[in-house]
Parts: structure tokens; C-alpha cells; sequence
């Protein structure tokens, strides 16, 4: 059985992790610098909102152009080649600020094209990994990869803060720059096994290729149907956390700070005992029982009026989310063709986003109308009753614990 931390034991997932560690922490704190940024060059809320605005649209709008670079080029000179511009947009807005040129618009527009620079790299990343790890280290890959974001969102800010009350935002922006390097330079020591066939269809016919694959086969259908389910039902608890935590826990800022970290408390906890849980049970069954603990761990915050009681509460929500994530995530990446993988990573990315926002809309309608402790309480028992009733409805390929059949479609696709 291998380890939680296995997959660091690979030379090069774990020159890549840390690479991508370093990325993600400069990433989040450019995210925090800007929006500070924004607020000393205007007084408009809506400009200020724009930040963010400028940051996740292109997530959505290119998304699926970006998987289908994947499976079209090189992925690791496409990693490679993004990082540089984002490395020089950093750089650039660095300087303006500065030398006392950035403007909102400047602001705004940096921001969004870096945000396109790492769009078109993510489905690369996620492609990647399949390589560099086998089947039976692919889990905790995943699982390492978001623990990876995790670390970030909880230490970018903070250390953004803390630079811009030191200097200014423009060394945030430089550092960024700099954070950069570190997976340019991995990427182009790793030396790629894949063989793809030269691809002269276009972008659009590349995409609807990828899409048509993944929808006409069910086992993959059926994967990226229940990850927008479960996003569905899960972000009722990100979406109403801070409600919750200043009406019912009556906490200040900082309080709020221990909860959301307590989420990435929990997601570290799975992926540390993922291994043992995974040896024992059948991939459905991990589904059910990480639902279960989701479920659980929201009716409790739900309901609960002490701090210390939510903390714990949330903790069981970040282990139980990071469990149904990474099985479910690990189950279609084994099942994807590598030659569809930039495309079926994005597709999947594609469908967390739309059951996140659609979840977090209907969720918020509900806590409006019948208050959030009702809601979060009718989300733990919608969780629950998904997973079970997904077990037949859509089934996963590996959720009768044939785990045989999976490793061979992995070795198979790899000798091609």
C-alpha cells in the first residue's frame, strides 16, 4: 500500500510539486495585491469587485480551448511558454508600479491576461500528471495537488499583506514574477514518454472531439455529471461560512480565518488517511462514506453556537470534501484516453465550476427564504441522499472495486 506522500518519492513530481507550490503561493498573492491595488487607485466598489471579475473570467471562457492545447502540443513547452508571459505581465506590472504607472486599467488588464496565461497551463498540469506518476500513485497525486492550492490560498495573502505593509504592492507583483521560474525550469528537465500524433484539425474540431469522447462514453459521462452534483450540493457550506460565522458564531475576521483554514486543515487530514480508507473499501464506497462525513461534519456547523464545536465541524467537511474530490477526480483521469486528457481535464474543471456557481446560487435563495442553518442541514441531506442514489443512477467504472480493470486501462494506455 502506498503512502500519503508517496508520489513525493518521484524525482520529478516532487521538483514539480514544489515548483507548483511556489507558483500558487505567488499566484494568490497577486490576486491579493491587486485587489489591495485597486483600492488606492480608485473608491469604486465596482472597480475594486472588477479584480476578481477580471481573474475568473477567462477560467471560464477558455477552458476548453486550453484543454484542447493540451492534447495538441507539447504540454510541457505549452507549460512552459505560458509561465514566461505570465512571468513578464508580473514583471511588468512590477515596474508600472513602480515607476507610478499602473493604472486601473493597466491593473485590470494585467490581471486578466494573466489569468489567461494560467488557464491555458492548468489542463497541461493536470494532463502531466498521468504521466510522471503510475496508476497506483495517481490519487494521492491529485490529493497532493490540491493540498499544493490549499497551502497557497492560506499563505499568499497573508505574505501579500505583509510585503506590501513592508515596501509596496510592486514587490508582490516581482515576487510573482520570480515564482514563476521554478516550473519553467522543471518542465524543461522532464523528458515526456507520451507519443501524440501530429493533430491538424483545429482548435474548435479538437474541442468537439474531446467533448463527443467524453459524453459517449459513460463512465466518463457519469464522473464528470457527479462532480457538478457534488459541487452542487457542497458549496452550500463555503457559500453561507461567513454567514454563519457572524450571526450564529458571533466571530470576528480572525475567528472566520480559523474556519477557512480549518477546511485546508481537514483536506491535509485525507490525504493522509485516503490510502488506508482506499485499500479497504471499493471506489463507490469511499464515495458514500466521504459523503457521509461531509454531511455530518455541516449538520453539526449548522447547528452548532460554539466556535471550538464548528472548527472541529469544519475540519470533518474539508476531509470529507477533499475524499469525494480526489476519488472521483483519480477515477476519471485513470479513465482517460491520453490523448484526450488536456480536453477531459478541462471539461472536468468546466463542470466544478458550473455546479459551484449554480450551488452557491441556490443555496444562498434558500438560506434567504428559510435561514442558513436550514439550508446547510437540507444540503448535508441532499449530499447523501446523491451519493447513494448515484451509486446505480450513474455509477463509476471502478465502483465495484475491480480495481484490476482500471490498472490494465491504465498500462494499456501508457505502452501506446
Amino acid at each position: 500500500m502506498s503512502g500519503p506522500w508517496s508520489p513525493l518519492k518521484i524525482r520529478i513530481f516532487r521538483a514539480l510539486w514544489i515548483a507548483g507550490l511556489v507558483s500558487n503561493i505567488g499566484t494568490f498573492m497577486h490576486i491579493a495585491a491587486a485587489g489591495w491595488t485597486m483600492t488606492t487607485l480608485t473608491e469604486s466598489p465596482t472597480l475594486v469587485g472588477l479584480v476578481q471579475t477580471a481573474w475568473a473570467v477567462p477560467g471560464f471562457l477558455l477552458a476548453l480551448h486550453a484543454g484542447a492545447f493540451a492534447d495538441m502540443v507539447d504540454r510541457r513547452r505549452l507549460i512552459a511558454i505560458t509561465q514566461i508571459v505570465a512571468l513578464f505581465i508580473a514583471g511588468a506590472l512590477a515596474v508600472m508600479q513602480w515607476g507610478g504607472h499602473l493604472s486601473v486599467n493597466w491593473l485590470l488588464i494585467g490581471t486578466f491576461f494573466e489569468s489567461v496565461a494560467l488557464t491555458i497551463s492548468a489542463p497541461a498540469f493536470m494532463a502531466l500528471t498521468p504521466e510522471i506518476v503510475d496508476v497506483e500513485h495517481l490519487p494521492q497525486a491529485i490529493g497532493l495537488d490540491s493540498v499544493s492550492r490549499n497551502i497557497a490560498q492560506s499563505v499568499g495573502p497573508a505574505l501579500a499583506g505583509l510585503l506590501i505593509a513592508l515596501f509596496n504592492p510592486g514587490a508582490v507583483f516581482a515576487l510573482n514574477a520570480v515564482s514563476f521560474v521554478g516550473i519553467v525550469f522543471v518542465t524543461q528537465r522532464f523528458k515526456s514518454t507520451a507519443v501524440r500524433e501530429p493533430r491538424r484539425q483545429g482548435v474548435n474540431h479538437a474541442i468537439g472531439e474531446g467533448v463527443k469522447h467524453i459524453v459517449g462514453a459513460a463512465h466518463l459521462r457519469n464522473v464528470a455529471l457527479r462532480l457538478t452534483l457534488v459541487l452542487g450540493a457542497t458549496s452550500a457550506l463555503t457559500s453561507v461560512m461567513p454567514v454563519v460565522a457572524r450571526k450564529s458564531l458571533n466571530v470576528s475576521a480572525s475567528g472566520f480565518g480559523l474556519l477557512s483554514g480549518a477546511l485546508g486543515v481537514g483536506s491535509v487530514v485525507a490525504v493522509w488517511v485516503m490510502p488506508r480508507v482506499r485499500a479497504m473499501l471499493s471506489t463507490e464506497m469511499v464515495v458514500i462514506v466521504a459523503a457521509a462525513v461531509w454531511s455530518l461534519g455541516t449538520a453539526v456547523f449548522a447547528n452548532t453556537s460554539h466556535i471550538s464545536v464548528a472548527v472541529g465541524a469544519i475540519l470533518v467537511c474539508g476531509l470529507g470534501t477533499m475524499a469525494m474530490l480526489t476519488t472521483m477526480f483519480s477515477t476519471f483521469m485513470v479513465q482517460l484516453p491520453d490523448w484526450v486528457r488536456g480536453r477531459g481535464s478541462s471539461l472536468a474543471m468546466l463542470m466544478v465550476w458550473l455546479g459551484a456557481s449554480i450551488g452557491a446560487f441556490a443555496w444562498g435563495l434558500v438560506a434567504s427564504k428559510y435561514g442558513v442553518s436550514a439550508a446547510l442541514t437540507a444540503a448535508a441531506g441532499v449530499n447523501i441522499a446523491v451519493a447513494l442514489i448515484n451509486r446505480w443512477v450513474l455509477p463509476l467504472r471502478a465502483g465495484d472495486g475491480d480495481r484490476t480493470r482500471i490498472t490494465s486501462l491504465e498500462n494499456s494506455d501508457s505502452s501506446h
